[in-house]
């Protein structure tokens, strides 16, 4: 081979190596880019999963309380507010608008806001948000929590100003009432029991918040531990002991449970009625293993009921 095209032979061979070597590059980022998409997208997913679950919707959702959700203004807070002897006190805009939402909040204080009740601000939070129960939920699924409120369109929306009577409009008396009500430790699971049964207690006592209502509260609006789920009012209604300490002539059994939480009616306790009847529209996007996993957990404080 003369010089003249050896020297074309290695300049041809030089050019397709890095035309090989740009292509190799550029597929391998093209697939890293697809998988740091992918890696939102399933948060943002599982996002939306835990805001069903934790009935966000039912609350900070203008007309919801009526049955009638403003969809356009989803999440944007609410002009009804939860009353009760403290007064009453209206659900925030939670998208992530700037100026009337939680557009400007970090994750760290969002956390902080979900598991110790303390504002962005610094203030304290009421317990009316349940972040009593909210503290119980794992890093991983407040981390879901916070991706997908931020990936909504953020909806400008002011809400009214609590009206509380005195002393419970004194924010900072609530420190006092976190350090003799409140606990931030995550929900542990009790290896006594089945997992399905620890993922109904995850669910029922953390994210689903049941006990807000299903349980009797002491003078300072605080949920007695004592008788947890031993029955409660929710805006006017009875929300009935999901315990053996039910008043309904015929126990509930898991069976029961499960096709009160999955239907919305039982074939021995009816149908579910006032405040109830948009949590089971939410739980309607629950897979079957979560609503049975429920079942499994509220059964098991009705097995000493009469049969």
């Amino acid at each position: 081979m003369e010089r003249g095209e050896r020297r074309w032979a290695r300049t041809t061979w030089i050019a397709v190596s890095g035309m090989l070597v740009s292509a190799v590059a550029a597929w391998a980022a093209s697939h890293v880019e697809a998988g740091a998409k992918a890696a939102p997208d399933a948060k943002v997913a599982r996002g939306e999963y835990l805001v069903t679950v934790m009935g966000c919707g039912d609350c900070h959702t203008p007309g919801s309380f009526y049955g009638a959700p403003d969809l356009t203004r989803r999440l944007a807070g609410s002009e009804l507010g939860w009353q009760g002897p403290w007064g009453v006190s209206f659900p925030r805009n939670i998208t992530p608008d700037v100026e009337t939402g939680i557009g400007n909040w970090s994750y760290p204080a969002f956390e902080r806001a979900m598991r110790q009740g303390i504002h962005r601000d610094g203030k304290q939070l009421y317990p009316a948000f349940p972040y009593t129960h909210y503290a119980k939920t794992t890093d991983a699924d407040l981390q879901a929590l916070y991706a997908y409120l931020m990936a909504q369109d953020p909806v400008r929306s002011e809400t009214p100003a609590n009206e509380l009577a005195f002393p419970f409009n004194q924010r900072p008396l609530l420190a006092g009432w976190n350090a003799l009500f409140h606990s931030t430790q995550t929900f542990q699971p009790d290896p006594s029991r089945s997992e399905a049964w620890n993922r109904g207690a995850y669910l029922v006592e953390g994210l689903g918040h049941c006990s807000a209502c299903h349980s009797p509260r002491n003078a300072l609006g605080a949920e007695i531990e004592s008788r947890y789920l031993a029955g409660g009012i929710a805006e006017g209604w009875e929300a009935p002991a999901l315990t053996s300490l039910s008043r309904a002539p015929i126990p509930w059994n898991e069976d029961e449970l499960f096709a009160y939480l999955r239907s919305g009616q039982s074939r021995f306790h009816g149908v579910a009625a006032g405040p109830m009847a948009p949590v089971v529209k939410e739980l309607k996007a629950l897979p079957d293993q979560d609503i049975r996993a429920m079942a499994v957990y509220l059964a098991s404080f009705n097995e000493a009921a009469p049969d």
